[in-house]
């Protein structure tokens, strides 16, 4: 029985739909059961959207500076753009076509190679990596209404501050942060059946803001980017350190989403046919390759325009700003609502939606994907204080760029376990059954073949990471250049590793109580009680309508 308390219609129990396979509501509800035909509302179009709005930002657009400051050429710094993003686009479509299929989270399809312990650590881990990314990308949007309110009230900038410099922000920083917060909250609560509507209107803005800043900054430098050092530099690095440098940043790009790799499912769950997220193995090469493209002509143009390059769009939105015009200020302004969008829709696509479901598997009686994208950003940005990791954290920062090592064993072991060792032969019931086959052990309740393999990939690079981290604050380590070498290949290295001795594994030492002929999705079930379920959601509705603060809360 659900336990009323406060507002009308609100429930401290999340609703659970009568065709859960889970036995308890312990252990699942609405949102973390498969995905019924009348909420796949995704097409191939929402896709598209999606990726337009994930690949839309500063970090994209960014993506060449570090790889031309390590020695690449520009048209290196492409190819490696365009390489990494075309593998990454064919392991997200590879392990979104689960999803598809099944329609389950990521939690969820964790358990099938994992157990239902160790997947716990697999989806813990991913959950932390969101909620701190979260914030970061706060702290983003922070800076981004900063430019707003300085472009409408110029004394803004102004504000006396009083706050600590070690803490790495101001308070007119903080204003803004403050303030794009309680703006974010609202669009956390779009229903994700309804959220690739906004993808789509963040897909339009976005190309509209970037465009801008790059045609304003080719005009002021007369409309050439022939005369800028980051086109006129050959490459500065030659031999095997030319080789590495290159397979470093390849490294760095599959990085970049190697945690939407992992959990794509959270996503392609709502397809409204397996073959609707097929899109994604050409949106994400080759829109991530115009960002890219696009960032280093305006920086070359930014060379000529001011006197320096500047990758940073934000910090040439700035510079409208600095000859006092009201034209200048006005651009400044829209420009700044622009990337405010922006910034929300990475937010929503990359970070809320997947840790909110991470954060449902450890209670679904208690969070749905609502209340766990609420709870993520509040987390994300007050408990991990992302300015202060942002201003001062550069080997935090290193960590959070080397923990593919670990995102790319998972990320293999599910494929491997999916497509390979079970040829799609799973059972959908037993996911969300804690006693069911992939239990594995009565007493671990985990599939030690997954543990090893995953270990197995993680642990050689593992020396190389903690290079990177220690260098990255200016210190130095004993770990030879094999070591570091190996770190440079991380996730490559870690996929391939981790995905063969799994095989290896289950071919010598099977599972046959995991082990089907067959699918058992739960399909009929599913849907036969999703058409029940929508007729008697027609009538409740219209008996009792729900007030706005507490359909915050419903699904």
């Amino acid at each position: 029985m659900s336990k009323r308390r406060g507002f009308p219609g609100f429930s401290l129990e999340v609703r659970q739909e009568p065709s859960s396979f889970a036995k308890s509501a312990n252990l699942s509800n609405a949102d973390f059961d498969p995905i019924p035909p009348s909420k796949r509302t995704w097409n191939w179009g929402a896709y598209v959207a999606y990726w337009m709005a994930d690949a839309w930002a500063v970090s994209n657009w960014e993506v060449a500076s570090s790889m031309i400051a390590v020695g690449l050429d520009w048209k290196m710094a492409i190819g490696a753009c365009v390489l990494g993003n075309t593998i990454m686009g064919l392991v997200i479509t590879i392990n979104g076509r689960m999803g598809a299929i099944l329609h389950t989270p990521f939690p969820v399809l964790a358990r099938m190679p994992f157990g239902y312990y160790f997947a716990q650590f697999v989806v813990l881990s991913r959950c932390v990596l969101a909620i701190v990314w979260l914030g970061v990308q706060t702290v983003t949007g922070g800076q981004c209404m900063s430019v707003l309110l300085t472009a409408i009230w110029p004394s803004f900038a102004r504000i006396p501050n009083h706050i600590p410099e070690s803490q790495g922000i101001t308070t007119s920083g903080m204003v803004g942060f403050l303030l794009y917060f309680l703006l974010q909250l609202p669009f956390l609560c779009i229903p994700y059946t309804k959220v690739q509507y906004f993808f789509a209107f963040k897909s339009v803005i976005a190309p509209i803001v970037f465009f801008a800043v790059f045609g304003d900054t080719l005009r002021r430098a007369g409309g050439t980017v022939s005369k800028s050092t980051v086109i006129t530099d050959d490459v500065k690095v030659h031999g095997s350190v030319l080789a590495w440098a290159f397979f470093g940043n390849l490294n760095g790009v599959l990085g970049n989403y190697a945690t939407l790799g992992l959990n794509i499912a959270d996503f392609s769950r709502y397809s409204n046919k397996p073959s609707a997220q097929n899109i994604q193995a050409i949106v994400i090469p080759f829109i991530f390759t115009v960002v890219g493209l696009l960032g280093i002509f305006t920086a070359a143009a930014a060379q000529t325009a001011y006197g320096e390059v500047m990758w940073n769009p934000i910090d040439i939105i700035h510079k409208w700003m600095d000859s006092g015009s009201h034209g200048g200020r006005a651009a400044a302004a829209f420009a700044a609502i622009g990337l405010i969008i922006v910034t929300l829709g990475i937010n929503i696509s990359a970070n809320s939606i997947s840790a909110a479901n991470d954060l449902m598997s450890f209670a679904p009686k208690y969070i749905n994907i609502r209340r766990g994208q609420l709870l993520a950003a509040v987390l994300g940005a007050w408990a991990f204080v992302p300015w202060k990791i942002l201003a001062s954290a550069a080997k935090f920062l290193a960590f959070l760029g080397g923990y593919t090592i670990f995102l790319g064993p998972m990320t293999s072991i599910l494929i491997t376990d999916y497509y390979i060792v079970r040829r799609g032969n799973v059972s959908v019931p037993d996911m969300y059954d804690f006693h069911g086959m992939y239990r594995y052990s009565p007493k671990f309740a985990s599939n030690w073949r997954a543990v090893v393999a995953f270990f197995i990939g993680c642990i050689p690079p593992l020396p190389g990471f903690v290079n990177n981290i220690v260098v990255s604050g200016h210190g130095t380590t004993s770990v030879s250049e094999g070591g570091q070498h190996l770190f440079a290949i991380g996730y490559i290295y870690s996929f391939i590793a981790a995905g063969v001795f799994y095989w290896g594994f289950n071919r010598f030492f099977p599972h046959p109580e995991s082990t089907m002929d067959h699918a058992e999705t739960g399909e009929d079930i599913i849907a036969a009680q999703d058409a029940k379920n929508m007729e008697e959601r027609r009538g409740s509705w219209s008996e009792h309508k729900p007030n706005l603060v507490s359909r915050m809360f419903i699904v």
